[in-house]
C-alpha cells in the first residue's frame, strides 16, 4: 500500500509539525486523521516514515520514526536552461519535467523569448514541483531558479560535467541557419547521454518558440557547448524540455537493465 507523501523541508526523527501549506493539503485534500501512516520527504533525498498524531487545517503533527536516504533518481543530473513559453504552458513544463526526474530548472531570457517570468511565477513553479514530486514518488525536489539572461547562463558552463544546446536537426532547419561547420547539429541528445560513462551533471539549453538566433548558437559553440537534436520534427518549448527529461529517464532505465 502506498502511503500519502508530504513535503517537509525540516525533516527529522520525532514529533514534527508540518508546514502550513502541507497541513492544509493533508486535511482538505487527503483528509488524513490521527493514526494514518504517511511518508515525509525533504527534497534532498531524505524520506521519513511517520504517523499522524494531530490533525487540523492549520496544524498537523507527525511522529517520524525512521529516516532513510534515497539516491538521486536518474543516472545523470539534468539542469534545464529553458526559455519559458507562454504562461499557460509553464506549469505543465515544470510538472512533467519534475515527474521525469529533472534535477533543476533555470529559466532564461533569450532573444526570441515570448515570456519574461517574475518572482511570482517562480513561487508558483516551486509549488507545482512539490506537488509533482508527491505524485511521482520522488525524494529529490528539483531546484527552480530565478530567471537569468542567456548570456549569464553561459557563464555556468564550467560548473557542469557536460553542456548541450538542443536544436532542430539538419533535416528540419533551414540551410541558412546551420553552417557546414555545425557538425554536431546532427548528433542526437540520446547518443550524447549514452556516450557519458559516468554519472554526470548536464546543463541543457532549450530555446524559445521562435528558436535560437544565429548569434546565440555561435555564443554557445564559442563557450564549448555541444549542439544536439531531439528528433526530425520541430518541437514546442515545453515538448522539447519534456523530451530531454524523458531521454535522460530512458537512458537510466537502459543502464539499470544492463546491470
Amino acid at each position: 500500500m502506498r502511503h500519502p507523501r508530504l513535503y517537509c523541508p525540516e525533516l527529522r526523527v520525532g514529533l514534527l509539525p508540518l508546514p502550513q501549506e502541507e497541513s492544509h493539503h493533508a486535511q482538505t485534500v487527503l483528509r488524513l486523521s490521527p493514526g494514518n501512516a504517511v511518508v515525509l520527504f525533504d527534497g534532498q533525498g531524505n524520506e521519513g516514515n511517520g504517523t499522524i498524531v494531530e490533525a487540523g487545517k492549520k496544524k498537523t503533527s507527525v511522529d517520524v520514526q525512521t529516516i532513510r536516504k534515497r539516491p538521486f533518481e536518474l543516472f545523470h543530473r539534468v539542469t534545464l536552461a529553458v526559455a519559458m513559453g507562454r504562461a499557460h504552458r509553464q506549469g505543465y513544463l515544470i510538472e512533467k519535467c519534475t515527474e521525469l526526474g529533472v534535477a533543476a530548472i533555470q529559466p532564461i531570457i533569450a532573444e526570441r523569448s515570448v515570456s519574461k517570468p517574475d518572482g511570482g511565477s517562480v513561487d508558483k513553479w516551486r509549488r507545482r514541483a512539490i506537488e509533482a514530486c508527491k505524485q511521482a514518488g520522488r525524494a529529490w525536489l528539483p531546484m527552480i531558479e530565478s530567471p537569468i539572461s542567456f548570456d549569464d547562463s553561459l557563464q555556468r558552463v564550467k560548473s557542469f560535467d557536460s553542456t548541450c544546446l538542443v536544436h532542430p536537426s539538419m533535416d528540419t532547419q533551414k540551410a541558412s541557419e546551420c553552417s557546414t561547420s555545425d557538425s554536431l547539429c546532427s548528433q542526437s541528445f540520446s547518443s550524447l547521454l549514452a556516450s557519458l560513462s559516468q554519472p554526470s551533471s548536464i546543463l541543457v539549453w532549450v530555446g524559445p518558440e521562435g528558436g535560437w538566433s544565429g548569434t546565440e548558437r555561435q555564443q554557445a559553440e564559442s563557450a564549448g557547448v555541444s549542439l544536439a537534436s531531439l528528433g526530425p520534427t520541430v518541437l514546442r518549448t515545453e515538448t522539447a524540455a519534456i523530451a530531454v527529461c524523458a531521454a535522460a529517464a530512458m537512458d537510466h532505465e537502459i543502464r539499470a537493465r544492463r546491470k
